[in-house]
């Protein structure tokens, strides 16, 4: 028989117990009873494998903006240069880093970790971590086309958020996730951009192996046709950027760091990229790499606030905060806070976050809970302009309470 700690037995019993107090009118759907949420759990360190951010002043070459190749040439060398004066080979590289940090991961013995550190050319260097998300539950109802292709729902979270509404602009969203079915039916997947940062396969580029990338594609932005959901800026294009790979959403701040990376790279002014991620460990490269992409570009990152009940700034990168960043609470469809939600500054919205109902693999839909389901409701909204309120959220554990992110017709 599985045994659990007291604690988590204590937090399962609990979100069953608000669930079931739910009430019936919180979807267009049935409700879900008994909803686990996805908290990060605690990462380890890789050993041996570090993250090393350069000082820009000590490049010896000039970036050109723009030009990735060249970009990513010249930071090899710098890399390669770095660790052939302590005599480390060029195939213990690992990565590059050459838009939202200067930088790479490579493999370093511990002996030679504190004279790289201390060189004149390093700005800090930090371990290389690596977790799990976890498989999705096999508890939830999952819904085929057919379940529901005689009315196209629209999911409360989306009504909350006062839409749908379709977008038809130049501009994209990133999913910095476990990647998107790129054929799913419901949703508009711009494959030629797609990037996986574990997988050089181009044909399976950024295809979603897990499931919460895909549910959170399809509440930004799902299709507004005959079938299936329809997302907060219906029809958007959605770029996977995968970070977690595998049915188990394995992951390592390496790999976190070459998505958010290549969102530098590629993205535009007024782009807007969800990260429905995070963990407990803070990392200044993430919350670097974050701040950086947003403040360069004018790139919009749109934050999940965390599921452990915490002060925002309990870990990265949802404690960012910059001019182009959004860090994001969630509620329930009463506008209370949700009971896994964390709060604080620097959250600046608040959205629906529990028994949203969105696409998932197969072509399929499902219910998932936390925070990660608010965060899109807010790239959507943020794709479409500037975001409004109508309410802040209620049973607020401090002063002032997250305003609910909200948009009117029209505007």
């Amino acid at each position: 028989m599985r045994s659990f700690p007291a604690s988590r037995l204590i937090q399962i019993l609990t979100l069953v117990l608000v669930i079931s107090c739910s009430p019936d009118e919180i979807t267009d759907l049935e409700p879900v009873q008994g909803l686990e949420v996805f908290s990060f759990a605690q990462t380890q360190l890789v050993e041996d494998q570090y993250i090393v951010v350069l000082k820009e002043d000590f490049i010896s070459g000039r970036l050109i903006d723009g030009d990735v190749n060249f970009n990513d040439a010249l930071m090899r060398r710098e890399a390669v240069d770095l660790l052939s004066k302590y005599r480390i080979s060029a195939t213990n590289l690992e990565r590059v880093y050459s838009s939202v940090l200067n930088g790479f991961c490579a493999i370093i013995d511990k002996d030679k970790l504190e004279e790289i550190k201390n060189d004149p050319r390093v700005k800090y260097v930090e371990q290389d971590r690596k977790g799990r998300l976890g498989e999705l539950s096999e508890k939830l109802p999952v819904k085929g086309e057919t379940d529901i292709v005689s009315t196209q729902v629209i999911p409360w979270g989306i009504k909350r958020v006062g839409g749908p509404f379709t977008y038809n602009g130049k501009n994209c969203v990133f999913v910095i996730d476990t990647g998107i079915q790129l054929d799913h039916p419901d949703l508009n997947v711009a494959k030629n951009k797609a990037f996986d940062a574990y997988s050089d396969n181009s044909e399976k580029c950024g295809n979603d192996e897990h499931g919460h990338g895909t549910h959170v594609a399809g509440t930004i932005g799902a299709k507004d046709n005959l079938f299936g959901v329809v997302g907060v800026a219906a029809g958007a294009s959605l770029i996977p950027v995968k970070i977690f790979f595998g049915r188990f959403a394995d992951y390592t701040y390496s790999g976190m760091l070459a998505g958010i990376d290549y969102v530098g790279k590629v993205g535009k002014k007024g782009d807007v990229a969800n990260l429905s991620f995070g963990g407990f460990d803070r990392s200044r490269a993430v919350d670097d790499a974050v701040l950086n992409a947003s403040n360069s570009k004018g790139i919009w990152m749109v934050i999940a606030a965390g599921n452990s009940r915490l002060p925002a700034t309990s870990f990265s990168p949802a404690r960012v905060n910059g001019d182009y960043t959004i860090t994001v609470s969630a509620i329930d469809a009463l506008d209370r806070l949700a009971w896994f939600s964390h709060y604080g500054v620097p959250i600046k919205f608040a959205a629906p976050g529990v028994n949203v109902f969105s696409t998932t693999l197969g072509g399929k839909y499902r219910y998932e809970t936390g925070t990660s389901m608010a965060a899109p409701h807010v790239s959507g909204l943020r794709l479409l302009g500037d975001i409004q309120s109508n309410g802040n959220a209620l049973n607020y554990p401090i002063s002032p309470s997250d305003p609910i992110a909200f948009r009117k017709i029209g505007k």
